[in-house]
């Protein structure tokens, strides 16, 4: 008779359990989320979180696969990605909106990441 083994649900850990390099790339997750239209200043997120750049920087990479900038980058790019195809937004609304000084920096950007 095959015996059963309980696995507790993940929804009963708290961040706290979480190893340290994981709480804060969570952190940078949040911030990001909340701040990535006005804050493309890289240092702005490792002073929230309380550790230098260089160190979120390479949990970054070694968790994500992803440096700071890469990361704030690929969140605008696909917000604009997203606005574009799902709202009526004018370009020059758009590039506004999320932080850009102009239509033609947005459309610059959006071209350099594309393939």
């Amino acid at each position: 008779m095959e015996r059963e083994i309980e696995i507790p649900a993940l929804s009963r850990f708290s961040t706290n359990d979480l190893p340290s390099d994981l709480r804060l790339v969570e952190k940078f997750e949040m911030l990001l989320e909340r701040n990535y239209k006005a804050q493309k200043r890289l240092e702005f997120y490792s002073d929230c979180i309380g550790v230098s750049f260089r160190r979120l920087n390479a949990i970054c990479i070694s968790h994500l696969g992803k440096t700071l900038y890469e990361m704030i980058q690929e969140r605008r790019f696909n917000e604009s990605l997203k606005l574009l195809k799902f709202t009526t937004l004018s370009v020059k609304e758009i590039s506004y909106y999320l932080g850009f000084s102009d239509p033609l920096t947005l459309s610059g950007f959006l071209k350099s990441r594309r393939c």
